[in-house]
């Protein structure tokens, strides 16, 4: 895979590490990739289609009643082009984490959803849901990017849901995170929308041992004052005049 630059995603990822309240933060980013193949891409998919076609010749043996195909959410894996797509976001995954190995994982840890309002849904009930007005314009400039991008109207769009074995946040206090992924075959281009929540609760008390519990309970007590809400409005204004 390829990785795409981008000014705008560099500019929107400074944003969206500038959410904050007393008890969460909100980490995310943006990245784009083209479909061309490194080195390690194409060890990468030789790895997968062998292992692939193993298992579906195994469904075609007597014992198994199953048809030969293999359901997916890219669709069934005995045709060419589900399995590259499958290739595609596992190497997406190495690229984004290169501290984990995503070789391993099967296709279930993936779902293919149904369309981009969905998806706007769910990041404005998630990542936005402790901003006040303001995040209007973030969430437009986010859209507007991936679209201009990967053109929304003609992408697959599926998310990666991990247990906690091939959870790459699995080692931070993570609330709980979302994966994205955009996806234009005939673009040959992939935009990976990634964002967690953090606990800063946990964070905190590692940092202060028993005798500052006073301090805490100062922190507590402003959890829900929205003043204490960090989003640089102005900065994120201004990246885009």
């Amino acid at each position: 895979m390829k990785y795409l630059e981008s000014d705008v995603f560099d500019a929107l990822n400074c944003a969206l590490s500038s959410i904050e309240t007393p008890d969460e933060k909100i980490v995310g980013r943006l990245e784009a990739y083209s479909c061309k193949d490194t080195g390690d891409d194409k060890q990468l998919r030789k790895q997968l289609e062998s292992k692939l076609l193993e298992e579906i010749e195994e469904l075609k043996t007597p014992e198994f009643s199953f048809s030969s195909s293999i359901v997916s959410p890219f669709g069934p894996l005995d045709q060419t082009a589900s399995r590259r797509t499958f290739f595609y976001l596992i190497a997406t995954l190495n690229a984004v984490f290169p501290d984990y190995d995503f070789s391993g994982m099967r296709h279930e840890v993936f779902n293919k959803l149904p369309s981009v309002s969905m998806i706007q849904n769910t990041v404005q009930n998630t990542l936005f849901k402790t901003m006040n007005s303001p995040s209007n314009f973030l969430q437009q400039r986010i859209w507007t990017a991936i679209d201009e991008t990967v053109d929304l109207a003609n992408c697959d769009i599926y998310s990666f849901n991990p247990d906690w074995n091939c959870d790459p946040y699995s080692d931070e206090p993570t609330l709980w995170s979302h994966h994205f992924f955009f996806v234009n075959r005939y673009l040959k281009r992939i935009v990976l929308f990634t964002y967690r929540s953090v606990s800063n609760i946990s964070v905190n008390k590692d940092l202060y041992d028993d005798e500052d519990e006073f301090y805490m309970e100062d922190i507590n007590e402003d959890i829900n004052d929205d003043r204490f809400i960090r989003y640089d409005y102005d900065r994120v204004q201004a990246m885009f005049a």
